[in-house]
């Protein structure tokens, strides 16, 4: 027979295991899992590494800090060696092992296609600092799951077209991109935007895989066809400076303008002395640093990371994209709160970039051309230009 203190006893151990499940409840609740899926080897490693380092040195920030919102974050990270295949594995682990809330990546825009309907389905909200414009394409089943944290190529090839291509003395241009949804999708917009703009006439395309580092042939080829500019369509800054040397190796006297992605310290190593006086447009120079660009500079530096390129920038915006989110989240934070909460970030000016994030429930871009600049390698530095 149980007497009236065995029941007291029973009754104690109850309500402490009770509180103790609760407690245990409350401080799960407290953390959410991000997956940090970046190209860490591979062709993209030059942005992927610096991704991953601005990520988890933040991360670390806001835990030091107490959390976001009573949330801290546990980054669990994922390598897609620059390969849209791996880049669906390791999604695919991120959600169904290790149970994540959201996504920051991938480095590439092959691998945030690749990642997208597998997030969708798992309603897992993707952070992704690439440009490829077809990674927001509205008529994607998955577009609702997926976040830009650069600046689309729209913006950026805009840019390149009013900058320098659409000058009096241009009646000639060549192309040279890289074999990838990034680069198909840099090539043909830049066709469309200089076949609506007419008076222009494109003399030579060229492509390569990612990994090429021989390209004499191409640099041969575009020098014959004799254009004012040429275009160098690449993500890759070991690509780019290849196809710099060739074009200097082949004695192409054309001025080259290159994507967003040359703009970086890796492209500078790779083309050594033949980089000089080729311009990129860029969303930072950590040559001439903006106020912003400075604050995360320090941040870097105290971790003992030095600034190489603007990975830094939209790595940065992924992670602080999310932390914007989480301060308007009560409850249980789950991928659709946190997917309808960055969908309500706008006129946000706490980004490293110079300018504001502004997304909404049918833009999933993070920023406009006002961050768009344009540089030119002088002495072995990118600098700051203005063009008339």
């Amino acid at each position: 027979m149980i007497n009236k203190c065995d029941i007291l006893k029973i009754a104690a151990g109850t309500a402490l295991a009770g509180a103790l499940l609760s407690a245990g409840a409350a401080a799960a609740a407290e953390t959410v899992k991000v997956g940090v899926l970046l190209s860490i080897s591979g062709p993209a490693a030059p942005f992927g590494i610096p991704e991953r380092d601005i990520i988890k040195i933040l991360a670390e920030k806001y835990n030091a800090e107490g959390g976001i919102n009573g949330h801290k974050l546990e980054l669990i990270y994922h390598d897609d060696q620059s390969n849209p295949t791996e880049a669906a594995r390791g999604a695919t682990r991120l959600i169904r092992q290790d149970n994540v809330q959201v996504i920051l990546g991938p480095s590439i825009g092959s691998s945030a296609l690749a990642i997208g309907p597998i997030a969708a389905q798992a309603k897992v909200p993707i952070l992704s600092p690439v440009s490829t414009q077809s990674v927001t394409n509205k008529d994607l089943s998955f577009f609702p799951w997926i976040f830009r944290t650069s600046t689309a190529s729209a913006v950026t090839m805009q840019a390149m077209m009013d900058k320098v291509v659409f000058k009096p003395n241009v009646k000639k241009v060549a192309i040279m991109h890289q074999e990838d949804a990034y680069g198909k999708d840099e090539a043909d917009l830049a066709q469309k935007m200089i076949n609506a703009k007419g008076g222009i006439e494109i003399v030579a395309i060229a492509s390569a895989p990612l990994s090429a580092t021989d390209l004499t042939p191409a640099a041969t080829r575009i020098r014959n066809a004799n254009p004012d500019v040429v275009l160098l369509l690449t993500s890759a800054p070991a690509m780019g400076g290849a196809f710099a040397r060739a074009a200097e190796q082949a004695d192409l006297k054309a001025p080259i303008l290159g994507s967003l992605s040359i703009n970086q310290k890796p492209f500078l190593d790779a083309a050594g002395k033949a980089s000089e006086g080729i311009m990129s447009v860029s969303l930072g120079n950590w040559f001439q640093p903006s106020e912003r660009q400075k604050e995360l500079g320090r941040l870097l530096q105290s971790a003992g990371k030095e600034p190489a390129g603007y990975a830094e920038i939209i790595g940065s915006t992924a992670i602080v994209a999310l932390a914007e989110a989480l301060r308007h989240i009560d409850g249980e934070v789950t991928g659709t709160k946190i997917r309808d909460a960055v969908e309500n970030i706008c006129d946000y000016m706490g980004t490293y970039a110079d300018g504001q994030l502004c997304y909404s429930k049918d833009q999933h871009d993070a920023f406009g051309p006002e961050t768009v600049n344009v540089v030119k390698v002088q002495d072995g530095k990118w600098k700051n230009i203005v063009l008339p």
